[in-house]
């Protein structure tokens, strides 16, 4: 599906919606709605209406990893959300939602940003400030994916998922990269993160707010090069206690880390008194002390080493040629 109006075009209309009405009326629902939603809304200054959060329904590609609405939300919401409500009651709502009239529902909305504002909203059990547009559903992801990066609220794996998410609903590689503003090249790295990184490992570890490319990356790649496996990684996740997701993504990579010296070790025997044999991937050595009853063998095997090689070899040589 084309995207049919660029960036300036869809901001633009959505901005038409804070318009005040010409005839002067302050106490209707914006000219632009669908009659079956007057009843629904209760208009403000500058076009913004105030919604009953219960007639707001989840719309498209899902954005967050720790939020997520539905008709019936937990009484006690999560710690952002309820941050959030408290700002709301102490200073207000400063920024609109934007939804948009469901198709489906009549006298219903569905949301097309600000889902943890109407979460907050519901908390406090007010009305949400929203801007009501009808927008289709190309023009609504292409406002979804504008609000959250000129915000910049989402994560770098909140982007990665939703990326991912808005490409499995049959939208081309170029309209993610104008949704989400960014480039191709971009959009690949996001890809490759989703690719390599087990959902079930990146929805343990959670959004991690305060990690950027580089951390996912160097997940992405142990998990590439079979350093670290699913379960290893929800093993080490299941451990991870009282944990922010920030925290969880560290302990990750500090297995990461841990598995590397484990496989760079090099195992250490000892046959004789004073003699040991270390065998690593990189190669095998002999130490014989010269100390105490060692002395004397030390150094019969000094003068019959090379010999004793020799023979070794051509003992290897023979086992390993016969059929």
């Amino acid at each position: 599906m084309a995207m049919g109006k660029n960036k300036t075009g869809i901001m633009a209309a959505i901005t038409a919606a804070t318009e005040a009405p010409k005839d002067g009326g302050s106490d209707r629902a914006h000219r632009t709605l669908p009659k079956g939603t007057i009843g629904s809304v209760r208009a403000g200054l500058g076009g913004i209406q105030d919604i009953d959060t219960k007639l707001i329904l989840a719309w498209g590609p899902k954005d967050r990893l720790d939020i997520e609405l539905t008709a019936v939300n937990s009484a006690e919401p999560n710690e952002s959300i309820q941050d959030l409500a408290s700002s709301i009651a102490e200073a207000g709502q400063q920024v609109p939602v934007l939804l948009r009239p469901s198709k489906e529902r009549d006298g219903h909305f569905e949301v097309i940003y600000g889902q943890r504002r109407i979460l907050a909203c519901r908390h406090l059990g007010i009305p949400v400030r929203a801007l009501i547009r009808t927008l289709d559903d190309t023009d609504a992801l292409l406002a979804k994916g504008l609000e959250n990066a000129g915000r910049a609220e989402l994560s770098y794996y909140e982007r990665v998922r939703f990326a991912q998410a808005i490409l499995e609903q049959g939208y081309s590689r170029a309209e993610v990269c104008q949704a989400l503003a960014i480039s191709k090249n971009t959009l690949s790295q996001l890809e490759r993160i989703n690719r390599l990184v087990p959902i079930a490992v990146g929805e343990a570890i959670g959004a991690a707010p305060g990690a950027g490319r580089p951390k996912w990356t160097t997940l992405a790649t142990a998990f590439e090069k079979e350093q670290l496996t699913e379960s290893a990684a929800l093993g080490v996740l299941g451990r991870s206690g009282e944990l922010e997701s920030d925290g969880r993504l560290e302990l990750v990579l500090k297995e990461i880390g841990k598995r590397g010296k484990q496989e760079r070790s090099v195992e250490e025997r000892s046959p004789l008194p004073g003699v040991q044999i270390k065998s690593g991937k990189s190669g095998l050595s002999v130490t014989v002390r010269r100390a105490g009853d060692n002395t004397k063998f030390a150094n019969w095997l000094d003068q019959n080493l090379d010999q004793l090689i020799q023979d070794s070899f051509e003992r290897f040589q023979s086992e390993n040629h016969e059929g």
